[in-house]
């Protein structure tokens, strides 16, 4: 879930209050625990002093370089952030996913620099482990997790239900592309603007830009309602605006062989513009046609092109403060001496944990 948007300074004040709200609000404690997680960049450096915070007694962050920072920024970022609130000592940076200090986590977050979760970083994994979801479990991807491996070794997976009232994390779905729409200069008060989704995305984007006055179509992308539909068509003549929310849906979408072309598009509207959050669209053929979209990069298949955290810190820590919840109802379970299906029933009754029901 990466996006090349430029975000503006971290507000630590405000960052540091909405943490010790997330704790205090999801009962988190995670004394006498070990975590892996990351380091990253944006509201992405919370996530290890989240953990720390919360009374971790280490916090082990995996980091690497990458187009959005390199290891000794990243590195010193994080833990000079950390040391302002107390708890740099409990976090250690770790540069090799062949670092033996792997072995000792309790917890293991699925984050960016730590994926792979593969048969090698799991077979350092204590035999106690768990590994908490940070999202819902429709959004796992097999190239992620070996979740085979994890069976065989009965190290428990769990996902983290964003729809419990504490987090409702879908309902920044809605904001957030009002946001990318006004960084294309799209007004949204009486524009015409057409939502690509059903769903939860649809439903709140739809919500979002008709609260703040636009004209708006949506188009649900199933067997009966397609891109390439007549009405889609006129409709499409007189957009502003075209968002895609679309997450279910693994079909090309845009692009020369999918529903609709933007050859096609560029024909039926030659001033409009696109905002993609979620949905199979090919970002190479837009870039060609110098149809103008935000964020500027657009995501791989089964990825958002721009994460609720580019709304501010909120979500992010609400969301992840809830998935070391998950993480923290497993591994005391585990720790008690119950197995990978007792510790899962457990996490289940006693934490926002959310099953694979859904894939």
């Amino acid at each position: 879930m990466e996006d090349t948007v430029i975000r503006p300074r971290l507000n630590e004040v405000r960052s540091y209050q909405l943490i010790k709200e997330a704790l205090k609000k999801f009962d988190l404690d995670l004394s006498g625990l070990r975590v892996l997680t990351e380091a990253a960049t944006g509201n992405y450096v919370l996530t290890p002093i989240v953990a720390a915070l919360a009374g971790a007694e280490k916090v082990f962050a995996l980091t690497r370089d990458s187009r959005y920072g390199d290891v000794k920024t990243v590195s010193e970022t994080t833990l000079s952030l950390a040391k302002k609130w107390g708890v740099d000592q409990k976090i250690e940076i770790l540069l090799s996913r062949t670092d033996e200090r792997i072995g000792e986590a309790d917890i293991v977050t699925n984050l960016g620099f730590v994926r792979p979760i593969d048969r090698e970083l799991i077979s350092r994994m204590k035999e106690t482990a768990v590994i908490p979801l940070m999202f819902e479990t429709w959004e796992f991807r097999e190239e992620d997790i070996d979740l085979s491996e994890c069976k065989r070794r009965g190290i428990p997976v769990l996902g983290t239900n964003e729809h419990v009232p504490e987090l409702d994390t879908f309902g920044y779905i809605g904001p957030l592309a009002i946001k990318l729409a006004f960084e294309l200069d799209i007004e949204v008060f009486h524009s015409n603007v057409m939502v690509v989704g059903g769903g939860i995305f649809g439903e709140s984007t739809v919500h979002a830009f008709k609260q703040l006055g636009a004209n708006v179509t949506n188009v649900q992308v199933t067997e009966d309602d397609r891109l390439d539909d007549d009405w889609v068509l006129d409709e499409i003549m007189k957009s502003d605006l075209l968002v895609f929310v679309e997450y279910v849906s693994r079909e090309l979408l845009l692009g020369s062989h999918g529903q609709l072309s933007p050859e096609k598009l560029l024909q039926l509207n030659p001033g409009i513009a696109i905002v993609h959050i979620a949905g199979v669209v090919n970002g190479n053929e837009i870039e060609r046609f110098q149809i103008l979209h935000c964020p500027e990069r657009i995501g791989d298949p089964g990825h958002m092109s721009v994460t609720t955290d580019y709304l501010g810190p909120k979500p992010l820590i609400d969301l992840h403060t809830a998935g070391l919840k998950v993480g923290e109802a497993m591994a005391r379970a585990r720790l008690n001496g119950l197995n990978s299906l007792e510790t899962i029933r457990v996490a289940l009754q006693s934490s926002p944990a959310q099953d694979f029901t859904l894939i």
